[in-house]
This record gives C-alpha cells, structure tokens and sequence, in this order.
C-alpha cells in the first residue's frame, strides 16, 4: 500500500501544475497581453486542431482489440455523470433561493464538467508514475479522457442543453433586480408539480406584472415568441466562408426580456444573431443579421420542412466537430491491426510488420506530427482557462449571490459526486463491466466524476450571448468558488482514488 506521504505527494504535483499554466493566462489577460481576440484565436488551434490531435495520437496507440471494450463504460458514465450532476442540481434549485434567470443554469452548472484541459493534465501527470504503467498509460488513460470529451460535445451541443439556457431569458422572465425576487418553492418547475398534483394545491403563477398589463401585454408576447422562434432557424450567413477550417458554427438568439431595463419592449425589439462556434467564442457575421421581419419573410422557406426533421439535420451538425471525427476515425485504426500497422509497431501482439527505409511503420510520421501538435493542447488549453477568470465579474455586493446555492453545488461536484462515483465504478468493476486490473481505466472513471464545470468553451460564453446585457455574473461566482476549491478537492480525490486502484 502506498504511504501516505506519496499520496499526498501524488495528488498535489499535478494540479500545481496545472495551475501555474492557469496562473500565466490569468497574469497575461490581467496585464492585457493575452486579449479576448487572442485568446478567441487560441481556442480555435486548440478546439480545431490540437486537441483532435491529441486524441488521435492518444487512441491509436493505446486501444487494443484486447482493451477496447472499456469505451462502453467510460461512454456509460460520462453519461450517467451528467444526468447525476443535472439531478443534483434539480434539488439545489428547487430548496435552496436561485435567481429566477439563473434556474436552467444551475442545472447545467452541475451536470456539466470540465472534462477538457484539467482532466488531462493531471491524468497524463498521475498514469506517468507507479502504480501505472508508464509506457502504456499515460496514452490509454488519455484516450479514456477523450471518450468524456466527445460526450460533453454531443451533449452540450448537439443534444440541445446550450440552447436550453434561453429559457432563463425568455420574454418574461424578470431580469435585473426583479430577478432575484426569492420564488416560494410551490411556485419553482418540480415544486409546482408536487402541489397541484400531490398536494392538490392551487398555484400562482409567478409574474412580475400586473394582471391588466399581462393580458395586454399577451398578443404582442406571443407575436415576439413565435417571430423569436422563427429567427432561430436563420443560419449566420458568411460564417463558413470566413474560416473554412473552423468548425461548422450554431446559431443561438440573444433573447431580449420584456421586464429587462437593459432590453426594449419585446414587440419592438430584434433578435440579434449570433454565430457561436462550438469552441464556445461567439462571433458576429460579418454581414447584418436578418431582422424579425426578414425572418418571417422566410417563413415558407423554413416550413418546407418539418421541426423534427430539421432539429434532427441540426443535431447532426453539430454532432460533426473536429474533436468526434478525430476519435471516429481513431477507434477503427487502433482495433484493425493491418491499419494501426501503418502508424505504430503492432509486430510484439502479432501484427503486421510493415515498415519503410527507416525501419519504422510506413505512416509513422503522422503519429509524430499528431504527437508533436497535441502537446500544445493541454498547456495552451489550461492558459485560456486563466485568461478566463480574469474576465469574470462578480456581483456586487456579495450578498445579492446565492450563497448557499453557490456552496450546494461545489459540494455537489466536487464531493457528493466522486462519492457516488467510488461506488458505482466497484459495482460495474464487481460486474464485470471494467477489468479488475485496469488501473488507468479505474483511475479515469472516478476522478473525471469530480471536476469543477467548464469555463472556455461552454456555459460562460452560451450565457453572455443569451443574457440581455451580455453578462453571466451569477455564473462567474459560482465558477469561482468551484475552481478555488478544486485545488483541495482534486489533490484529495487524487490521493483517494490512487489508494482505491
């Protein structure tokens, strides 16, 4: 059994660091060397071409026919960790005071993970070291990494939960001050459910109107909903022009609040269109977004076709990025021996041994490019990550946040769900589900359970591009607290989960 100073030890090193890379971003941001634009443009070398990089040289190498079988349960638990954290989040909403815009939020600041720049840092870090094994490892646990990665992708994007953070800023929910209204629990989503059909209760709906202005206000509400809803199906135009290498681009709405002092009156106001890249960087076209009303010119175009056929085509677009192709073209090399006997050396497992002038496989230079470019990813990932904390603003004063909400949820993910995870990776481990022996595998599946949410390339930016003044300020804070605890959190989850594998 390892000592416990080695434990310790273990868990500590990889998160320092990772945040002294996290540190040099949020310097360079803070002294303006490192500006949105920048970092904008980093985001895209990493989303695009370093870290699908880093997936393949990661997966190809490291899955065997043999090993292969363990993409079941990582696909299983990315998704079970999700729907677990959603749930918890679910409960913290409906006991706890949440401002009224933030009520989808915190769902998905609680379900959704950084399973990008951190989780790679450390487990490279951890696998490199004993008990593991250092040759193979390191890239296996990597591959095991990605296999979240791709599920926070599928959905975060093409499964709709980025476009369910509208729903905080949809025509009449309060904004602002009004916002932070505490809600009685029988008027919140499942409490409002419990009292009319469990209690048999009469429930008010909540309104920050008056009844007269709420009938007067309906015709032009439901006009502004429905031209909304239709301006959602215009795609940013000149996007793919401007940057044929950048991934396809969706297409999300600023929604403008009725009740917002930063909005105009909805029945007066434009959806702004904006192109959101899925590295989560929003971009404006270059050309003027259609107005409502050339929105609803397009009408009949856009009815040629029906909603589900069209949710379907989008889902699949957005299910197409560089990060899933690169894994879906990995897996197939990696398991077929006369194809992964062109990039690596298969000859010791009864492979093909094809080789060229060099004596190395006849490919082998493209593992070495992918090897050399996916280094960058993580560095260069973990810098972006610090330039981000030094763009979040905090709401002032501290006691208009929800303080106990904010707590919940650090809890939430960063103890009550590596807890949950110990025990369901040894049911699937006494199952079957995952080899007994497959310390890097064992390693993946808890630690990932147990990371703090996602800043660079999700929720934050999704929020900004939703919110009527562009701001997340909420969700800056409960960010906040999360990463400051992760330091703790991690390094102890580090220690405890190389005791248990």
């Amino acid at each position: 059994m390892p000592s416990a100073g080695y434990l310790v030890y273990s868990g500590v090193m990889p998160l320092i660091k990772s945040f002294i890379a996290i540190f040099f971003g949020w310097l360079l941001a803070k002294k303006e060397m490192f500006p949105p634009a920048a970092s904008r443009g980093a985001s895209y070398v990493a989303m695009n071409v370093s870290l699908p990089a880093l997936i393949f040289s990661s997966v190809v190498p490291a899955f065997t026919p043999q090993n292969i079988s363990v993409l079941g349960p990582m696909f299983l638990l990315s998704f079970a960790y999700q729907a677990l954290g959603c749930l918890l989040g679910i409960i913290i909403r409906e006991i706890c005071y949440v401002p009224r815009n933030f009520w989808q939020g915190i769902v998905l600041v609680t379900g959704m993970s950084n399973w990008g720049n951190l989780p790679f840092a450390v487990v490279m870090t951890v696998t490199a070291q004993p008990p593991f094994d250092p040759d193979t490892d390191p890239a296996l646990g990597s591959a095991c990494v990605s296999v979240f990665v791709v599920t926070y992708f599928l959905t975060f994007f093409a499964g709709g939960a980025a476009q369910s953070l509208a729903w905080d800023y949809l025509p009449g929910v309060p904004q602002g001050e009004e916002a932070e209204r505490p809600v009685p629990w029988k008027q919140k989503p499942i409490g409002k459910l419990i009292a009319r059909y469990i209690l048999r209760e009469e429930v008010l709906l909540y309104s920050n109107d008056s009844p007269q202005e709420a009938s007067g206000g309906s015709k032009n509400e439901k006009a502004c909903e429905e031209a909304i809803e239709t301006a959602t199906t215009v795609q940013a135009r000149s996007s793919d022009s401007q940057d044929p290498t950048s991934e396809p681009d969706i297409v999300l709405t600023r929604r403008h609040s009725r009740t917002s002092t930063n909005s105009k009156p909805a029945q007066a106001s434009e959806a702004e269109i904006v192109s959101l890249s899925r590295n989560g960087f929003a971009t404006h076209p270059s050309t003027a977004a259609p107005t409502l009303r050339e929105a609803a010119s397009m009408t009949s175009q856009t009815r040629e076709l029906p909603k589900w056929l069209c949710w379907t085509f989008n889902a699949l677009k957005a299910a197409f990025t560089p990060i899933t192709i690169s894994l879906a073209i990995s897996i197939p090399i990696a398991v077929i021996q006369d194809l992964k006997a062109l990039f690596v050396d298969v000859s010791s497992t009864g492979g093909p041994d094809w080789h060229g002038p060099d004596g190395r496989p006849p490919l082998a230079f493209v593992m070495d490019t992918a090897t050399f470019i996916g280094d960058i990813a993580v560095p260069l990932a973990l810098m972006i990550l610090g330039a981000s904390f030094a763009w979040l603003r905090v709401p002032r004063p501290l006691s208009r946040l929800p303080i106990v909400a904010i707590i919940l949820v650090t809890v939430a993910k960063l103890v009550v769900m590596p807890v949950m995870a110990i025990f369901i990776v040894k049911s699937m481990v006494k199952g079957g589900l995952i080899n007994e022996n497959a310390k890097a595998e064992k390693f993946v599946a808890i630690f990932l359970a147990g990371v703090p949410a996602a800043v660079n390339y999700s929720q934050l930016l999704v929020t900004g591009i939703y919110s009527p003044d562009g701001t997340a300020d909420t969700l800056s804070a409960f960010l906040l607290i999360q990463y400051i605890s992760t330091f703790f959190c991690c390094a102890a989850l580090t220690a405890v989960t190389l005791l248990l594998v």
